[in-house]
């Protein structure tokens, strides 16, 4: 049996909830909870941070190239601490580390940012943290291969295009149904056959699709068009889902092409209501959803 730590205070796996992660997903949190146990404030000490062998975790930079230890203290308050790596990049070294602990019974915890590569085993497991000489595990970090996805129509309004608004945004939306962050994504989009529609590069000849997670912020990706142009292709999508029950929104842009015969048109005296709506087909990875409804309205072309 290991000797008590002589450190006035305890490590146990905490800090931020346990850790679910996509290979290839988004930045987790695993961490530790420190307890003071003695009477005295801790001074600051040197940490260590190792990551577990041959499960394909590697440390994240937030911020800057350097990898940070954040301790967060009874408050909420917040401190960050650069890290020292090693050369095969295994473990991280912190340097005067104040644990926050005031006295008896004070409380704080202190985590690091991980990412899974793509060739991250799925499984749980753990980093070490050394604070002095007290070891902890941190909070369990789960890999899986697979997040479960939805997508269902939704995005922006119903979309009619006419004179007046000759650009319109169909798109879906998109949850993840289970824990942890979900990988990034291929996303391929075709528009429907015999409905004028064509695909609107918004900025020179680049398509985009824009993704908006669930904070408002918008991102886009760029695309690769089919030779038909009928189709778009977005590779490693990152859909910004970390949660169950998280939703992001995809669109692209679309215009209504120009009418060839004189079928196209309608007569001016031709019947006010629009033509049957359509839609698009969104595949997200393989999950698919047809988009927002799409009106062409040829009477006022």
């Amino acid at each position: 049996m290991s000797p008590p730590p002589t450190a006035p205070f305890t490590l146990a796996p905490g800090g931020p909830p346990d850790v679910v992660t996509a290979v290839a997903g988004e930045t987790g949190y695993p961490g530790i909870r420190m307890t003071a146990t003695g009477d005295e404030p801790v001074p600051p000490l040197d940490a260590y941070v190792a990551l577990p062998q041959g499960k394909g975790l590697e440390f994240h930079a937030e911020g800057g190239a350097n990898c940070l230890l954040t301790v967060r203290d009874a408050h909420g308050k917040t401190t960050a601490y650069p890290g020292n790596p090693s050369p095969d990049g295994f473990s991280l070294t912190f340097q005067g580390v104040d644990p926050e602990l005031s006295g008896k019974g004070s409380v704080s915890t202190a985590w690091v940012a991980v990412r899974a590569d793509g060739g991250a085993r799925p499984g749980t497991t753990a980093l070490v943290f050394c604070l002095g000489d007290a070891v902890s595990p941190s909070t369990p970090v789960r890999i899986t291969d697979d997040i479960p996805v939805s997508a269902f129509p939704g995005g922006p309004p119903d979309i009619t295009l006419d004179h007046d608004h000759p650009v319109g945004y169909p798109g879906v939306r998109v949850r993840a149904d289970g824990d942890g962050t979900v990988s990034p994504q291929d996303v391929y989009v075709a528009l429907p056959r015999g409905r004028r529609l064509r695909f609107y590069a918004e900025s020179g000849t680049n398509y985009g699709l824009t993704v908006q997670d669930r904070h408002g912020t918008q991102h886009l990706f760029p695309g690769h068009a089919a030779a038909d142009g009928r189709a778009l292709l977005f590779p490693g999508v990152d859909l910004f889902l970390s949660g169950k029950g998280t939703e992001s929104t995809l669109w692209v842009a679309v215009t209504a092409e120009p009418a060839t015969t004189p079928a196209d048109s309608a007569p001016p005296d031709a019947p006010t209501t629009p033509k049957e709506p359509t839609a698009l087909t969104f595949c997200v990875g393989v999950h698919t959803a047809r988009s927002t409804p799409v009106i062409v309205d040829v009477r006022t072309w």
